[in-house]
């Protein structure tokens, strides 16, 4: 903590050289890995464009959730029993959200919603209490406050019209969210905060999460089909996949201290950091859809379906360009330039996508295509980290 004026303690984390992520904050983590397991099974059991769609926007909101209390966490978490106990009643929430997925959306969508507003106001009082103690960072919770209590309400007035009306209102109410308790807060307060930021260690702890559900799927795509030879081949190709979007993220392109960075670079640097931030949504969703993209594609090839069946195609090839973008985003948002060999790697592994998503490839095909791309990307990435550390 940072004295304040008057002598005060501020709140907000200031100390040490560099801040790691609490065992807390794993076992928060932890909490999410059921949520995403089950929307990934939701693709699964749903592949369809309206099965994505609805994806798409559950996985933000669930994605919202954990930004929000792990940022949260890295301004004000003192690691005291108040907030431990916040957290954890948070945790407990998440997993009530996790219960509320069943097969069809529509037959639980008003206990999500209520559960999803309850989130929303424990945010909101945290960031009040906060605000009361602490009169450093009282505008900058305001502001926040503000944000998670207009989108609670939100969420509780969509139980008052049925969808699909009602998801669209939730769709209104992240969007309400994430611009006043994010971009919005920093660039209108007039004091904002400078904490130490571990926010790059969390985000890549969650790329592990999603890592992790994207392997389960191959696995479970090999066992569906009794380990044919034509689908345990299909899944070492997406294991491959996999190995190189997390050599790509960790090895060629993490930086621990984007954020600190950002941070003492002033308040546009901040702003323009958050889309470092939600870019890591895209390639969230994407990672995700990978994984049940392969794991249908073992399916498809293991069941000798035509090409006029290649769901795992057109999911697989639309992943990839979604994570393509997603990087692109989070690189401009922390500012990082790319070689123009780099630019061209990446730019093949989105030419490969659409070939893929558009061309009705056998899936053994489209899943060692889409294979070779990432292991040339990785190779190039790979070597372009080198010279940058030297």
């Amino acid at each position: 903590m940072e004295a304040g004026r008057g002598g005060r303690r501020s709140l907000i984390h200031g100390y040490g050289v560099a801040r790691r992520a609490s065992w807390l904050e794993l076992f928060f983590d932890l909490v999410f890995v059921v949520a995403v397991l089950r929307l990934g099974q939701r693709l699964v059991d749903d592949p369809t464009a309206h099965g994505v769609l609805v994806f798409a926007g559950l996985i933000s909101a669930i994605w919202w959730l954990w930004f929000s209390f792990s940022y949260f966490a890295d301004l004000f978490d003192d690691d005291r029993p108040p907030s431990r106990l916040a957290q954890l009643t948070a945790m407990l929430g998440v997993l009530a959200l996790a219960a509320s997925l069943p097969g069809e959306a529509a037959a639980n969508a008003s206990r999500f919603a209520v559960i999803y507003a309850l989130l929303l106001a424990l945010l909101t009082a945290m960031y009040v209490v906060v605000g009361w103690l602490d009169v450093e960072a009282r505008e900058f919770c305001w502001w926040n406050a503000a944000g998670f209590l207009a989108a609670a309400g939100l969420w509780c007035g969509s139980l008052l019209v049925s969808p699909p009306v009602q998801y669209g209102i939730w769709g209104v109410a992240l969007v309400v969210n994430a611009t006043i308790a994010g971009p919005l807060a920093y660039a209108l307060v007039g004091r904002a905060p400078t904490q130490k930021s571990h926010m790059p260690e969390r985000f890549g702890l969650f790329t592990i999460v999603v890592l992790g559900e994207a392997v389960l799927s191959v696995a479970n795509g090999i066992d569906a089909t009794g380990w044919r030879g034509v689908s345990v081949v299909i899944g070492i190709g997406g294991f491959v996949i996999a190995s190189g979007v997390w050599w790509v993220y960790f090895i060629a392109t993490f930086d621990s201290e984007a954020g600190n960075r950002a941070l003492r670079a002033g308040r546009q640097a901040v702003v323009r950091s958050y889309l470092y931030a939600y870019g890591h949504l895209l390639v969230y969703a994407a990672i995700v859809t990978a994984g049940v993209a392969v794991e249908l594609a073992a399916e498809e090839a293991g069941a000798h379906r035509g090409p006029g069946q290649d769901v795992a195609g057109r999911l697989l090839g639309g992943s990839q360009l979604a994570m393509i973008v997603g990087c692109v985003i989070i690189y401009r948002g922390i500012s990082l330039s790319v070689s123009r060999r780099v630019a061209l790697a990446q730019a093949g592994v989105g030419l490969v996508a659409l070939v893929v998503a558009l061309g009705g490839l056998p899936p053994l095909v489209a899943v060692w295509l889409s294979a070779v791309a990432w292991v040339v990307l990785t190779v190039v990435e790979q070597h372009a980290a080198s010279l940058r550390s030297r």
